[in-house]
């Protein structure tokens, strides 16, 4: 093996080493990673601030929508007890108890549910490609 005596500034690619040329590779290779990931949280920081704003947004909304919800009954309950001249108390229990009975009959149907498979098709994709790695075809075959 030939050593060049001159400083690496001024070797050639014929001149370098093996190991100039591995540590070469993996200077550019950590080099592209550190863009990556400065990249990486660079975007992540923007999502962040944008996500962010996004769920404050959404929890103000369900937040309104609960209270516009219980005012919205209040008033019903209020219209239906002047109209029928029945005691406000117990159209609040009848509405209350109707609540209950739907929340019931959502929980029901939820459980119900649950049970049934998800990602049925992604599954079969993966068992047919799991059939296909461990019994590869013949290359002859494939020519033909």
């Amino acid at each position: 093996m030939i050593w060049s005596t001159q400083p690496p500034e001024r070797r050639t690619a014929a001149d370098a080493r093996f190991s100039d040329h591995v540590r070469a590779f993996l200077a550019s290779a950590v080099g592209y990673l550190r863009a990556r990931m400065e990249l990486a949280g660079l975007e992540s920081r923007e999502a962040a601030a944008v996500y962010g704003k996004i769920l404050a947004l959404v929890a103000a909304a369900i937040g309104l929508l609960l209270f516009g919800y219980i005012f919205l009954w209040i008033g019903v309950i209020a219209v239906i007890a002047l109209l029928a001249g029945i005691h406000w108390g117990w159209i609040t229990l009848c509405v209350g108890v109707l609540h209950l009975c739907g929340t019931a009959v959502c929980l029901w149907r939820a459980k119900a549910g649950w049970g049934e498979p998800v990602f049925t098709e992604t599954i079969k994709e993966f068992r047919k490609d799991q059939e296909w790695l461990s019994n590869p075809p013949n290359p002859a075959e494939r020519r033909n």
